[in-house]
């Protein structure tokens, strides 16, 4: 058998590929031993395989962004309802002799939207703490309350962080 590309040669090998005979010096070029229409093909499959690669993995860090942004969407409605039902049973069950409710109806909506940006973290950082689903009913109803009460301090901050994140999550998704 003759060599594929040198015709005056004699074969001492094949390609791995597509069988045409190889010379010594053809043999060499690429390992595994392949001739060079084979290699081109092997190397721009290869390239469109790492290309396909690279747009998976864009697509699946832009999915998770979207999915960042869709959970503060969620988060903050549930704060807006959460906010809206305090502010309207402190508004007809609570009597003031102040005549001046509006600023406090403005912190109360303001705490009570962040309690879900806290709880949220709390129950994050509470899953590096084992606690124990045995107990008295007491006992939960206390850190149920107890946990609310947290909520409202470290949702503040929460919140800020969580917009800000958003934020900066939206203008990553507008460049992808």
């Amino acid at each position: 058998m003759k060599c594929f590309n040198h015709t005056e040669r004699e074969a001492v090998a094949t390609c791995q590929k597509c069988g045409k005979g190889l010379c010594k010096e053809c043999a060499e070029k690429y390992t595994p031993c392949m001739c060079d229409t084979c290699a081109d093909q092997t190397r721009k499959n290869q390239q469109q395989q790492a290309q396909n690669k690279e747009e998976q993995r864009k697509q699946k860090y832009k999915d998770a962004l979207v999915d960042t942004r869709s959970e503060f969407i969620k988060t903050a409605v549930i704060g807006v309802v959460i906010a809206s039902i305090w502010v309207w049973y402190s508004y007809h069950y609570q009597q003031s002799s102040e005549g001046n409710r509006l600023g406090d109806w403005i912190g109360i909506f303001f705490c009570s939207f962040c309690i879900p940006f806290g709880w949220k973290v709390l129950t994050y950082l509470q899953s590096f703490i084992p606690i124990s689903i045995f107990g008295s009913w007491w006992f939960w109803l206390i850190y149920i309350a107890v946990k609310a009460i947290v909520s409202v301090i470290v949702g503040i901050p929460a919140f800020v962080y969580q917009l800000v994140k958003t934020i900066l999550t939206q203008r990553k998704i507008n460049k992808l």
